[in-house]
């Protein structure tokens, strides 16, 4: 791999402070999440999981979970609709695999 030895980064340290800041809000939001299992995490996380929620699945069972948690556990934004929905499968699949091992 040959190295651009002209490219210069032009990024400052307080953006970099500030991206790793954000990247490491979203990792421990969700970590944080799979941890305690609520039942629906914050909408930041839910933010976030709507990115690689399954379309129109996720987003359909999201919708339902919202009629009934209301708007302030899941905002009327796609990605968070969506992020509920695969939220809910995943906090299935967790309680399950722990009451399986109990």
């Amino acid at each position: 791999m040959a190295i651009d030895e002209t490219y210069l980064n032009s990024l400052s340290v307080e953006a970099l402070r500030s991206e790793l800041r954000y990247a490491l809000e979203v990792q421990y939001g969700i970590l944080f999440a799979l941890r305690d299992v609520p039942e629906m995490p914050s909408p930041f996380v839910l933010l976030h999981l709507g990115t690689v929620a399954k379309w129109p699945e996720d987003k359909d069972r999201g919708k339902k979970l919202q009629r009934e948690l209301g708007l302030d556990a899941i905002p009327p934004k796609s990605e968070c609709e969506s992020g509920a929905g695969l939220w809910s499968i995943i906090r299935d699949a967790i309680r399950t695999a722990r009451s399986a091992t109990t």
